[in-house]
């Protein structure tokens, strides 16, 4: 897993975000953009791998695309919300498909702070993933 490091959180240590993206090209600008922000960044190149990540770290911020082998994005965010070091984080989906997605639905079901569809602007997924942080409240 790789990671890339920015400003610490009030912990004293960076936030944590998974990237979930099939596409390298994509992926790679997510990780500046979430770096840029701050964030030390790890990045899954499926749905399965974002799974296996996401159980054995945890990780502040989610952003998942929507169309993904193996496990799509819902699939994998609805595994991340039932168990795990990574249930609470911040999750986003990004998706090209707009007009398949169930939003209301899928906002309800896996408590997502935010859908983006692409393309989308990298400054307000960075934005969303920090305004997620200052908004969860946390757990004990």
């Amino acid at each position: 897993m790789t990671l890339d490091s920015s400003a610490p959180n009030v912990s004293g240590e960076k936030p944590r975000a998974l990237v979930a993206e099939d596409d390298p090209a994509l992926a790679d600008i997510l990780r500046l953009a979430f770096a840029r922000a701050g964030f030390d960044v790890a990045i899954a190149r499926n749905g399965v791998e974002a799974l296996r990540a996401a159980s054995a770290t945890a990780f502040d911020v989610v952003c998942s695309d929507f169309q993904m082998p193996m496990l799509n994005g819902e699939q994998f965010l609805t595994a991340l919300r039932e168990e795990g070091p990574s249930q609470n984080a911040v999750c986003m989906i990004c998706s090209a498909k707009s007009y398949e997605l169930d939003c209301e639905r899928m906002k309800q079901q896996l408590n997502l702070h935010a859908i983006f569809y692409k393309p989308f602007s990298l400054t307000e997924i960075a934005a969303a993933a920090q305004q997620g942080l200052l908004e969860r409240t946390p757990t004990a």
